[in-house]
């Protein structure tokens, strides 16, 4: 069974039209002793992709490794996303793909409602 297409069929939110400020996090990953900024370009339960904020941290950050989401800015509804685990599964220059580990426990229609302003 191909897991990635699974993954790629999950709804995906975009959230190119949110503020900037309003999406950005701090992580940590088990291969670098220091925390890497990010925004978040889309999320869904499976995972998210995210930008690297600075290009330094693309060579910090390798496929497979383990991360810690930490410091999410958002709105005060996004809390969900402090202490979440994920792995990175592909790297495009400063973008990143990241699967949760594990799914989030809520669905597409709570990650929409929590995102309304």
């Amino acid at each position: 069974m191909n897991k990635l297409h699974e993954r790629r069929d999950s709804s995906r939110i975009d959230l190119t039209n949110m503020n900037d400020l309003f999406r950005q996090c701090d992580i940590s990953a088990s291969s670098c002793s220091t925390d890497l900024d990010i925004t978040i370009l889309d999320i869904s339960a499976k995972g998210m992709k995210l930008r690297l904020n600075c290009d330094d941290d693309n060579e910090k950050l390798n496929l497979s490794d383990e991360i810690f989401i930490r410091g999410c800015i958002f709105n005060d509804r996004i809390g969900f996303l402090s202490s979440q685990k994920g792995v990175t599964i592909w790297k495009d220059n400063n973008h990143i793909g990241l699967k949760f580990t594990p799914s989030l426990d809520i669905d597409e229609c709570h990650i929409r409602e929590m995102l309304k302003a």
